[in-house]
C-alpha cells in the first residue's frame, strides 16, 4: 500500500470517545508493563500484551488527530 493512499473508517459517534484513548485501567497496565520492560522482567506473553497496548494507543492518537483536523476544517468554513 502506498503511503499516499487513504483509508476511511466508519465509527459510530457513540464509540468515538472510547476509541480516542485507552481506558484508565489499560493505560495503567501499559505503564506497568513499560516499567517492567525497562527492567527487563517481562515474560513473552506480557511483551505481546505491551505491544498490543502500544498499538492501540497509537491508533487512538491517529483517530484523535484526524478528528481534531476535521473539527478545525469545519471551524474554518
Amino acid at each position: 500500500m502506498s503511503a499516499l493512499e487513504s483509508v476511511t473508517l466508519t465509527i459510530p459517534r457513540s464509540a468515538v470517545s472510547d476509541v480516542r484513548s485507552l481506558t484508565g485501567a489499560l493505560l495503567d497496565r501499559m505503564h506497568e508493563l513499560l516499567e517492567r520492560n525497562t527492567e527487563g522482567t517481562l515474560t513473552e506473553v506480557e511483551r505481546e500484551s505491551l505491544e498490543t497496548l502500544v498499538q492501540m494507543a497509537q491508533f487512538g492518537q491517529l483517530i484523535a488527530s484526524a478528528l481534531d483536523a476535521q473539527a478545525e476544517a469545519a471551524e474554518a468554513r
